[in-house]
């Protein structure tokens, strides 16, 4: 059986991560192909030996295109926007829908919500990440009896298999890893790490990833006086180093699926510090593997205890790792899978 995972963005984040993992996880058992416009993902998935079918460009004729050559028995279509676009093309094979966040667009009767309420028909399965995908959607009575809940986990043999392909070294007392933009509140992350670096003269801050808001994290920085003990490292193929050298990882989301980052800190025994949305606080627990708050000096101080105090960063530590393997079940995730693809397929 062959299944095409379809996604808009070429580029490596959460949700580009969950559909490499899958291809990963099955690729003795299906033919799993990931398409996608090309770019830099390319790289990533030769890695991860995951087979890639590029096109030209996210666009209908393309993706109709793809489907006529590589002719697969399921869609797996990751988002909103993919899960349009391959109702839009096919008419016969059946289609997954795969919601990775719980995008506040969908939480209101506007144009996406809507596009995707139409294409929900044309679709046999609805995966989110996070109870609250379909909880907050506006539309959600309507697709409610072909929705089921995956929470995400990590596929730990592509963090073992990747975190020795990085020959680098990082000295990062804690870090941010994500894309600058809107939904992961770029500015407030800058603001926190600013008074941690403020009140810890020796501190060291890493910004993993890349954005259309990187400007505007920097100007904080620049403002607040402490942009020499800031790195920016743009986006790594391989962040689990930086993330295994670290202190803490700091999150400010607006909203969030099961967050993957937060699943590979844990994995690697990486405290969190986080505003309290969706998917993280179902893995984070308050006050005992790490802190979730909204209150900026709250958060700021929550870091700078973990990053100042070696025994609270270790207790930390330990209680994280060892709620990672409480939560990360591989063998339900991977019969969850399993069972949808035999159930759809035509």
């Amino acid at each position: 059986m062959r299944i095409l995972h379809l996604l808009s963005s070429n580029k490596l984040s959460g949700a580009e991560n969950v559909a490499s993992d899958i291809c990963m996880m099955f690729s003795n058992e299906y033919d799993m192909v990931y398409c996608c416009p090309e770019g830099p993902i390319r790289n990533a998935l030769k890695d991860r030996d995951v087979c890639f079918f590029p096109l030209k460009s996210f666009c209908k004729d393309d993706i109709a295109n793809a489907i006529k050559i590589l002719n697969p028995d399921i869609i797996h279509s990751h988002d909103a926007k993919a899960t349009v676009f391959s109702a839009l093309v096919s008419s016969k094979i059946p289609i997954i829908s795969h919601l990775h966040g719980n995008d506040v667009k969908m939480k209101r009767p506007g144009l996406k919500a809507l596009l995707f309420l139409l294409a929900s028909q044309r679709v046999k399965k609805i995966i989110t990440v996070s109870e609250s995908c379909l909880a907050d959607y506006f539309f959600k009575k309507q697709i409610q009896t072909k929705t089921v809940f995956i929470r995400n986990i990590v596929y730990r043999n592509r963090i073992e298999k990747l975190l020795k392909s990085d020959c680098n070294a990082y000295d990062f007392d804690f870090i941010f890893v994500g894309r600058l933009c809107y939904p992961k509140n770029p500015k407030k992350v800058a603001a926190v790490a600013s008074i941690v670096l403020n009140q810890c003269p020796k501190a060291t801050f890493g910004v993993i990833g890349d954005g259309e808001l990187r400007s505007k994290m920097k100007e904080v920085f620049v403002k607040e006086g402490v942009i020499e003990r800031v790195t920016f490292t743009g986006v790594l193929s391989y962040p689990y180093k930086t993330i295994q050298n670290s202190k803490c990882l700091l999150m400010c989301s607006r909203f969030e699926g099961t967050p993957i980052v937060a699943l590979e800190a844990m994995a690697l025994g990486v405290p969190i510090v986080s505003t309290p949305v969706d998917g993280v606080v179902d893995i984070v627990s308050d006050g005992e593997t790490g802190f979730l708050s909204d209150d900026i000096d709250e958060l700021a101080m929550n870091v700078k205890s973990i990053v100042s105090k070696n025994s609270f960063h270790e207790k930390l530590s330990k209680a994280s790792f060892e709620k990672f393997e409480k939560i990360n079940d591989y063998d339900g995730y991977f019969t969850n899978f399993r069972n949808t693809y035999n159930s759809i397929r035509r």
